[in-house]
């Protein structure tokens, strides 16, 4: 047993450099060597050789010194010196990252350590703060890019399209001649620009974003379901529940596009060598049959007698999106990924008897928002836009009279962290702006 278990000790630690305390010496030990046989042997020959230790820094050139000395007088070479020698040189490396770990000289961006504050000398508001620390530089206006998510993702395409970006399209949104027709339409002067790379909807879970690669590859064939509903214009349509927003004149036409529609996947997602996943929703549901999911939640009653509703866990949403960029990648190796979290709340939750509705959000994003940690974290090339941050935190009165879509303001700003984020800086010129978009919110 250390010293520093033999007895109920007070340790006092000085805000000074020189240490007063006899026993300090004992306590940072414990930190370096823990159990191991030298740090007890060592110990006692301080005591022996009554060396007064006057700093941690002592400490360390005393140990270090020791292991020098044992590693002199022993013939053959000794493993767990080396050991040892590795255990200190690790607690140094450490203990200064510990020391420098709200340092602001040494950050790529000095900003990006405090929270802002507007009431320090200096200091900026939140407002006007961009939550970057350094810029990735993975996209250029020639990059092929690509997205598919949740409705806020209809932004970012726009946008992509409107500054001269090179995004994906490989099926147009709407085909009225074969019966395919968009659901919510914007207005005529965003007509001309994609939702999506291909006509696959809105992809409001993860489940359905990694459907979306495994059908587009053959690794799964969904249910070929069609739901009987009325769109928005009051006409008597087919929908897809795996495509939302997307809507067939008669299953004829749906038939018709389906291998066309798979194919114009597969192409975009082979093309895109960046793609942005937009997560959205951690509510779901899932059919009992082959547990396949749905978009959104289900248009009839019809319908939801084949689901079950389900709350995603973290792992379950780390394992659908990790499922989505191992697929496209065993076809597409060098993909990068962009994943980032849609700021528009729950229009509704269906955990009504327990919960409200802005507590079931919360949870929602939360999940969401550490599954993307997590994603980020165990992959290559696999970065985080932190347009949730941005808008739920960083811009003042950022929704619209719904209180729930964001505002055209809102938007810009989100892209020029976007820009910032991952855009490389060159002199390369940008892309006519058009006028910004108003598209219609769907739910």
């Amino acid at each position: 047993m250390s010293s520093s278990q033999s007895g109920n000790i007070t340790w006092v630690l000085e805000n000074e450099r020189q240490w007063r305390a006899p026993r300090l010496p004992s306590l940072f030990l414990d930190a370096i060597f823990r159990e191991s046989p030298f740090r007890a042997s060592f110990e006692q020959e301080l005591t022996d050789s009554r060396t007064e230790v006057t700093s941690l820094e002592h400490l360390i050139v005393l140990a270090r010194e020791a292991l020098e000395l044992r590693a002199k007088r022993t013939k053959s070479p000794d493993v767990s010196i080396a050991e040892h020698m590795l255990e200190l040189a690790n607690y140094v490396e450490s203990m200064h990252d510990a020391l420098a770990a709200y340092e602001t000289d040494d950050k790529p961006n000095p900003t990006a350590v405090w929270y802002p504050n507007p009431t320090r000398p200096g200091g900026t508001s939140v407002y006007d703060t961009l939550p970057i620390v350094t810029n990735h530089g993975i996209v250029t206006r020639s990059t092929p890019i690509g997205s598919a998510g949740s409705c806020f993702a209809f932004e970012i395409s726009t946008y992509l399209q409107q500054h001269g970006f090179n995004y994906v399209v490989t099926e147009s949104g709407e085909d009225v001649e074969h019966g395919v027709i968009q659901g919510c339409p914007g207005p005529p002067e965003t007509s001309k620009y994609a939702r999506f790379c291909a006509n696959w909807g809105i992809l409001f879970n993860t489940p359905t974003i990694a459907q979306l690669a495994e059908k587009a590859f053959g690794e799964r064939e969904l249910p070929r379901l069609l739901v009987h509903a009325v769109n928005e214009q009051g006409n008597l349509l087919y929908s897809d529940p795996f495509r939302e927003n997307v809507w067939f004149s008669s299953p004829e036409a749906y038939e018709a596009n389906y291998e066309q529609h798979r194919e114009a996947t597969r192409k975009a997602l082979l093309a895109a060598e960046v793609f942005i996943v937009t997560m959205g929703l951690n509510e779901c549901w899932q059919f009992i049959g082959d547990g396949s999911f749905i978009s959104l939640s289900p248009r009839s009653s019809e319908l939801t007698a084949l689901l079950r509703h389900r709350v995603l866990t973290v792992e379950e949403n780390v394992a659908y999106l990790q499922r989505f960029i191992d697929v496209v990648r065993a076809h597409n190796r060098n993909l990068k990924v962009i994943i980032s979290v849609s700021p528009v709340p729950l229009r509704a939750t269906a955990l009504g008897a327990t919960r409200h509705v802005m507590t079931a959000n919360g949870h929602s994003k939360a999940v969401l928002r550490v599954a993307a940690e997590e994603l980020v974290t165990r992959n290559p090339e696999v970065y985080y836009l932190p347009s949730y941050e941005l808008v739920t935190t960083g811009i003042d009165k950022p929704w619209d009279p719904d209180e729930r879509h964001v505002k055209r303001s809102a938007v810009q700003r989100v892209m020029s962290l976007f820009e910032a984020c991952f855009v490389q800086p060159t002199s390369e010129p940008a892309g006519r702006p058009g006028t910004p978009a108003q598209v219609k919110r769907c739910d």
